[in-house]
C-alpha cells in the first residue's frame, strides 16, 4: 500500500475480504509483510482517526434507522477557527476563510454530533505558578459565553465575552447516503 503524499487524498479504510496466498517461500514472505503493513495502516487509521480540514472524511460508522434495509454512512469534518469573536459574531460560509466545511447537503443529511472547542494556551509555557491557559468545549447551546447556529450553507458563532485569544475547532459528525 502506498501512502498518499497529501493527507487530503482519499485513503481506503477497508481491508480485502479475500486473499490469494502464494506457496513459494520468498513470495509468501513479501505477501505477509505487505499484508501485515496494510492491516496495521487501515486499523490504525480507523482507530486513531484521520481528520482533514475542509474534506468530508468517512468515519467508518454505519447507521440503520427508519429501515434496516438501508445502510447510511457516517462522516466527519471540522473547521479550525484561529480566533473566536470578541463579544460578537463570526460567520462561516462558502465565501469566508475558513470556508463552510460541508458540500452537497441533501435530504439524506442528518447531524449525529456537533460541538466546538476553545483553547487559550498559557502566556508563559510550563508556568507552574500561574495557570493562564483555558480550555473548554461547547455545544450549540448551553455555554453562556458562546453558541453556534448551523444551516446547510452557513455557521454563525456568537460570543458574549471576549474570546479573541481563543482558537478552536467546530466538529461536525453527520450521516448521509443510503444503500
Amino acid at each position: 500500500m502506498t501512502t498518499p503524499i497529501n493527507p487530503a487524498e482519499p485513503f481506503t479504510p477497508f481491508l480485502p475480504s479475500t486473499q490469494n496466498i502464494p506457496e513459494e517461500q520468498d513470495r509468501l514472505n513479501v505477501f505477509l509483510v505487505d499484508n501485515l503493513n496494510l492491516y496495521a495502516d487501515v486499523i490504525n487509521d480507523k482507530k486513531i482517526g484521520v481528520w482533514v480540514q475542509g474534506r468530508e472524511n468517512f468515519d467508518g460508522n454505519k447507521w440503520f434507522y427508519k429501515t434496516t434495509k438501508i445502510t447510511r454512512n457516517g462522516y466527519q469534518t471540522f473547521v479550525f477557527i484561529e480566533s473566536l469573536p470578541n463579544a460578537g459574531v463570526l460567520t462561516i460560509n462558502l465565501t469566508t476563510d475558513p470556508e463552510y466545511p460541508i458540500i452537497g447537503v441533501d435530504e439524506d443529511f442528518v447531524i449525529s454530533l456537533n460541538y466546538g472547542t476553545a483553547s487559550k494556551p498559557p502566556t508563559i509555557p510550563d508556568n507552574t505558578i500561574a495557570g493562564t491557559g483555558d480550555y473548554f468545549s461547547y455545544m450549540a447551546r448551553g455555554d453562556p459565553r458562546i453558541t453556534f447556529d448551523m444551516t446547510n450553507k452557513q455557521i454563525t458563532i456568537t460570543t458574549t465575552v471576549d474570546l479573541s485569544l481563543y482558537s478552536g475547532f467546530l466538529i461536525i459528525n453527520y450521516i448521509r447516503d443510503g444503500t
